[in-house]
């Protein structure tokens, strides 16, 4: 198991950014001309106060609603929100939230996930968000400002991402992850938004919150212990991970993915919005798997 972690932690420097950065990293680097700096939140709040030199992408720049349920949008639309957030195809980007609410955070890593999902995987999320950014007295700013244009060339990465076709198929064969509250998944209520209780048949049930410390994610070896060693997921196995719609699974995605080094791993975007509201979909209750 050691080998493989080293092999983990090297396939992770693959990427050119570490998937986390604290807020000393980003006040050394705020002004590099290749630092592009995201915030997730709504327009007003981003008016109140940001990180100086961040561009404003709230998740609606992201999601679009199709059915009972909510997905990415679609390449033209990606493409038009890449060149007007100024990435190019050397760009650095640090995403970050205001953590003015419980998911707000899970913006951030949804943002990411679908930034690499449209092919542009060199971005990091600030560890703590806004929240730590003031409580290290960082500046902050109120103005708006207008980048260069961006040129950086969206293609989607189909391999990031999973239908309820292929999640179907994978029942049993792909390591599945439910990032809800363990009582969701237990199946001991049910969701207002969901017809149905319960999760998809051989889940796990690991809550994203688990991987937090207060605001700030916990240590690689700490995550490790407990997805890895514990739960015994197995980095090189194909991993589909879920939740209600797409949010709190991103931040298992980030987790798994980015921090640990899982390759071969999925998003069901549409998540149980979409499997519960589907004729023919299993759903296991009262069992921990």
């Amino acid at each position: 198991m050691k080998i493989l972690w080293i092999l983990l932690v090297a396939s992770i420097s693959l990427f050119a950014m570490e998937p986390l950065v604290s807020v000393n990293w980003l006040k050394e680097h705020q002004n590099d001309k290749d630092l592009v700096i995201i915030d997730v939140s709504d327009a007003k709040l981003f008016k109140q106060e940001h990180i100086p030199g961040s561009q404003n992408s709230p998740i609606s720049k992201w999601r679009k609603k199709y059915e009972n349920y909510l997905l990415v949008k679609d390449t033209d639309v990606i493409q038009k929100e890449f060149i007007s957030l100024g990435i190019k195809a050397d760009s650095k980007v640090v995403v970050y939230s205001h953590h003015d609410n419980a998911k707000d955070i899970l913006k951030a890593s949804y943002i990411i996930w679908a930034m690499e999902y449209y092919g542009f995987a060199n971005t990091a999320m600030l560890d703590g968000g806004l929240i730590t950014w003031k409580e290290y007295k960082g500046p902050l700013s109120t103005k708006v400002i207008t980048p260069v244009k961006g040129s950086f060339k969206v293609a989607k990465n189909d391999a990031l991402i999973a239908d309820l076709a292929l999640v179907k198929r994978q029942i049993g064969k792909s390591n599945m992850v439910d990032a809800r509250p363990s009582i969701y998944y237990f199946g001991a209520q049910k969701q207002t938004v969901l017809t149905k209780a319960g999760h998809i048949p051989k889940a796990k049930s690991y809550f994203w919150k688990y991987s937090f410390e207060g605001n700030y994610l916990k240590n690689r070896d700490v995550l490790k212990e407990m997805l890895i060693d514990g739960m015994g997921f197995d980095p090189q196995k194909p991993m589909i991970t879920y939740c209600t719609g797409g949010l709190e699974t991103s931040m298992n995605f980030f987790v798994l993915h980015r921090i640990l080094g899982f390759s071969n791993i999925r998003l069901y975007d549409a998540s149980m919005k979409e499997w519960v509201n589907t004729d023919n979909t299993p759903m296991f209750t009262y069992t921990w798997e």
